[in-house]
């Protein structure tokens, strides 16, 4: 459990800091959608206000109509909106315009009245069903869109006859559903819509077939209306859909290119809706890619970090602490590991100087029960003494764990011989003895070439020496074979009686080491094979 804390303390540290980072995220998008909701009722009073002053215009006009009792020439219309400066100061107004009521029988006066202000021959289109006709007989200022509408009868078209009688019938100014302007004859065509309003008629005669002369009327291009209200001083960062939503189905009147109609990329949406001369239109908003340029989450960010930060500190102050107490339990273990090891390596050392010591005095008995004299059994004595030392220093320089049996076959030999055999006569793999096997070695190589060089081999001219050995059996009962082998020029006979020199053989390798020894005496020579078990 306790190397889990500093996760622990970083999940519930990152956990609180997550919480405070998560409220001020809200606080700061609470800011963000309400500093758009302000720009959203900018962009809407922005549209609204541009229809309201525009629709003014076509009250204006309606008012310069009636001032003239409803006798207006085209040249006094064309200087009346040349005042108005359209195409400067209101731009998405395609001109203003009248429409003159009448029937089917009055085509032929139309094309007349067409001709006498433009000068162009325009027959009155399409043709029509209904009893009345609204061909549009002029349209200023006068430009190759609006000489096109000249002539046309919007009182034929469903969608233009429905603002008309809705005009009509109260009096005002009502405008039509999205259509398609007759003045649109490029490949870039906008939405549009138009205003309506209808011109009283005055003159008695006409008063038994229809109560109004005609309708003042506008025609607007919705995105030229659009770009110009919400671009006005300085750019909105808003994308706008605006709806036409009167009555039971919704027609898109104008969509910004960066409008999001299916809302998965944004972040703010607000809809709101505005009456625009008897029409209910719907304004969808979301914020466009300027709205967030420079305004990130800041301070969700500088708290996030700091919590995180601090999670990891205190996370990391926990695993420093939990490290400093496992660092002193485990110097104040090492510390009573090394006092038991300090006892154990006395103890060692005192159960192998008394076995040092009982071994060098059963050598020292053995050799001056054997020795003629003081000098035999001093030199006798000093190279048993060596052969032991020789061993120990092997195990001192491995620190008292393994020695290499070829490096130990060597010193023996170089210190009987005064060299060390090398090539083939001096033959097998790596093998390393423990301090045990080392010590009965030593005396057993020291024995053998003592007596090889007093008796066998190396007492003669043509003697010959070869000490082979290798690893016999599996793994786990893997036997160590050393075959000491003497060539020799004379036979060698079995000795009658045994010295001491192979008791102290039988004693290391049987006795110490569990093994066996085989001795071979003939005609050309000696050997012996020493079989011991193998210890990794």
């Amino acid at each position: 459990m306790k190397r889990y804390l500093p996760l622990i303390a970083f999940l519930l540290v990152a956990l609180v800091g997550a919480g405070v980072a998560s409220v001020v995220y809200r606080t700061e998008e609470a800011a963000n959608r309400a500093r758009f909701e302000v720009i959203a009722n900018e962009a809407v009073d922005r549209i609204s206000n541009r229809v309201n002053q525009h629709i003014a215009l076509l009250v204006a006009t309606m008012s310069f109509f009636e001032a003239n009792d409803g006798r207006v020439t085209r040249r006094a219309l064309t200087r009346f909106v040349d005042g108005l400066d359209l195409d400067g100061e209101f731009d998405g107004i395609h001109g203003l315009g009248f429409a003159r009521l009448s029937t089917p029988a009055d085509d032929a006066e139309i094309v007349r009245e067409i001709a006498r202000n433009y000068g162009i021959e325009r027959a009155v289109r399409p043709a029509t069903d209904q009893a009345l006709r609204a061909p549009i007989v002029m349209l200023e200022p006068q430009d190759a869109r609006n000489r096109e509408a000249l002539g046309y009868d919007m009182y034929a078209e469903t969608t233009r006859r429905d603002a008309m009688e809705r005009a009509m019938a109260s009096g005002k100014p009502r405008a039509s559903a999205p259509v398609e302007l007759v003045q649109e004859i490029t490949n870039e065509k906008q939405a549009g819509f138009l205003v309506y309003l209808p011109l009283p008629l005055r003159d008695a005669r006409g008063a038994g077939l229809r109560e109004h002369a005609g309708f003042v009327y506008a025609p607007f291009r919705a995105g030229d209306l659009h770009a110009a209200a919400l671009n006005t001083s300085y750019q909105l960062p808003v994308e706008v859909e605006t709806l036409d939503t009167t009555g039971d189905d919704a027609r898109v009147l104008y969509r910004s290119e960066a409008f999001d109609d299916e809302e998965t990329t944004a972040r703010y949406v607000v809809s709101r809706s505005i009456e625009v001369a008897g029409r209910q239109w719907t304004l969808r908003m979301h914020e466009s890619p300027g709205f967030l340029r420079g305004r990130t989450n800041f301070y969700t960010f500088i708290v996030g970090a700091i919590s995180l930060l601090l999670a990891a500190a205190i996370a990391a102050s926990a695993r420093w602490q939990i490290k400093a107490v496992e660092s002193a339990h485990a110097l104040h273990a090492i510390s009573e590991r090394t006092v038991k090891e300090k006892e154990l390596i006395l103890q060692e050392m005192k159960h192998r100087l008394k076995n040092a010591i009982a071994r060098i005095l059963a050598m020292a008995r053995q050799t001056g029960a054997r020795a003629a004299s003081v000098e035999e059994f001093s030199d006798s004595f000093t190279a048993r003494l060596q052969a032991m030392a020789n061993a120990q220093d092997m195990l001192t320089r491995s620190r008292w764990q393994k020695a290499d049996l070829r490096e130990l076959l060597c010193t023996e030999l170089d210190q009987v011989f005064g060299e060390a055999l090398g090539g083939d006569r001096v033959a097998g793999p790596r093998v390393e003895l423990d301090e045990k096997q080392s010590q009965a070695f030593a005396l057993t190589f020291h024995e053998l070439a003592t007596n090889t060089l007093k008796y066998g081999s190396g007492a003669e001219p043509q003697g010959r020496l070869k000490v082979t050995w290798r690893l016999e059996g599996p793994p786990r009962k893997r036997m160590l074979r050393l075959i000491w082998t003497e060539q020799t020029e004379e036979a060698i006979r079995e000795p009658e009686t045994r010295g001491f020199g192979s008791r102290l053989i039988d004693a290391n390798i049987i006795g110490e080491l569990g093994g066996r020894v085989e001795r071979s005496f003939g005609e050309t020579g000696f050997s012996v094979t020493i079989t011991v078990p193998h210890r990794r």
